[in-house]
């Protein structure tokens, strides 16, 4: 009977110690919580410059090297249209030789050296080629269409690129935040903890679990750090700032954005089938088949060709002068080829450009369908993450609820460590969930607002 009121005595002095420890670790993790996310955002979250979505974008723009390379092939394009015009008119050319003959063993000439020289112009026109040369003009055309869309389609997935990463980076730095409030809590109630051992107020069970929550939380803390670097090395190769340090801004996103409307899919589509580079890409294809070249390598070539020129040679007793005006010279002609036989491969080339125009059909639908196979899976994800921001948002409310009650009831004794640190992860959780449906909801809307012709607005 004595033990037992020994132990009953005991018990009021167990919760008074219990119930230091947490309101101490409050005031602590209040202190912690202000210092160590400051330390963190001013050594690793805002080195250099800060950067909005829009000034990532802009930059990204025009100093990404891929979308670079995209430009210049797009020149290119442009490039050999002119040069395909360019054939249809006639080339001009103009040539000198000059040559020297030694003849030091033979005695029956009197001049051992002798010179001769030949200078002339030629030109050569194609007149007709059964229509190549237009088509050839036609295709080239159509391939500087297909470059110049290519760099367009090349520049809208370069912004969905960089929207995409500057979402990810938003979400680490908001995760990073809670892991840091997080490790200031654990390190309060361990450090707490650790004075009522040296007392002999805890057991040095309680005190080990209380160390190894802060261990568990600074890991999941410097986790958060490795994922937010590694996101933010796929930023900053988007913008071609791999050597240089940056943050980026972090813009107040309202609860009315995160929930905004979200478009039909189908009025999506109709606009995007319109707006959309890729899908003119795919038709641009299909009258790229090179289908009239071919066909027109089977008709006759009509070219005209001139040329005026003279000569002269050393050892006949006439000078130089007199001899370029007396050899001059002056040609025309006209050449007709016609394709008799071609060991088959006008008519090869002919069937495979039929070919590919079927082939180019099916990749247009296959286009078509990826188009709306993207635009549904965006208005799901909008759909589904909205709700599951909703349903986070309720999930962290109860969980407060719950956790700030359990924290009452650890006061007065009737949960244990193991019971706080359970709701205390739940807490954590719900507040991680909140943070990450916001931020893919959003996203998730916006893309398919840009596929409508709208900006990406964050």
């Amino acid at each position: 009977m004595k033990v037992i009121k020994n132990i009953m005595k005991k018990i009021p002095n167990a919760i008074i110690i219990i119930a230091s420890i947490l309101v101490g670790t409050d005031i602590a993790y209040k202190a912690d919580a202000a210092q160590i996310p400051a330390t963190q955002n001013r050594d690793t979250l805002s080195v250099g410059k800060t950067w909005t979505l829009k000034q990532c974008t802009d930059y990204a723009l025009e100093n990404n090297v891929a979308l670079e390379q995209s430009k210049i092939d797009a020149d290119n394009a442009a490039i050999d249209v002119k040069t395909a015009k360019a054939a249809k008119y006639p080339s001009v050319s103009a040539s000198a030789s000059q040559s020297y003959s030694g003849n030091y063993f033979n005695n029956s000439t009197s001049e051992k050296n002798s010179y001769s020289g030949n200078y002339g112009v030629s030109a050569n026109w194609t007149l007709y080629k059964g229509g190549y040369l237009n088509n050839i003009v036609k295709e080239k055309n159509v391939t500087r269409q297909i470059q110049d869309l290519t760099y367009t389609k090349n520049r809208l997935d370069l912004k969905v690129a960089v929207a995409q990463y500057y979402v990810q980076v938003l979400y680490d730095m908001e995760n990073i935040k809670i892991r840091q409030e997080s490790l200031a809590s654990s390190k309060a109630q361990w450090e707490r903890g650790k004075e009522f051992l040296k007392a002999g107020n805890m057991s040095k069970a309680d005190c080990a679990k209380l160390e190894a929550q802060y261990n568990a939380d600074n890991y999941q803390l410097v986790t958060a750090h490795s994922t937010y670097d590694s996101d933010m090395v796929n930023l900053k190769n988007a913008l071609k700032l791999e050597r240089e340090e940056m943050g980026i801004v972090t813009p107040e996103i309202s609860e009315d954005k995160v929930l905004e409307i979200i478009p039909d899919r189908r009025n999506v589509f109709a606009k995007a089938i319109n707006l959309r580079p890729e899908i003119e890409i795919s038709k641009l294809y299909i009258k790229n088949s090179e289908l009239e070249l071919a066909n027109a390598k089977y008709n006759p070539t009509i070219s005209l060709n001139a040329s005026s020129g003279t000569n002269n040679v050393s050892g006949t007793g006439t000078n130089y002068g007199k001899q370029i005006k007396t050899n001059w010279a002056n040609t025309v002609g006209v050449t007709i080829t016609v394709p008799i036989y071609s060991n088959r491969t006008y008519r090869s080339a002919t069937e495979k450009a039929k070919n590919n125009i079927s082939y180019y059909k099916l990749a247009a639908e296959q286009t078509e369908n990826d188009m709306y196979k993207t635009i549904d899976n965006l208005y799901l994800n909008a759909k589904n993450t909205q709700q599951e921001y909703i349903s986070a948002k309720q999930s962290y409310i109860s969980a407060k609820e719950s956790y700030d009650l359990v924290y009452e009831q650890f006061n007065l004794g009737m949960k244990n460590l193991v019971e706080l640190e359970q709701e205390k992860s739940a807490y954590l959780s719900a507040e991680q969930q909140v943070a990450q449906t916001k931020y893919m909801a959003l996203y998730n809307l916006q893309v398919l607002k840009f596929y409508m012709g709208e900006e990406i607005d964050i």
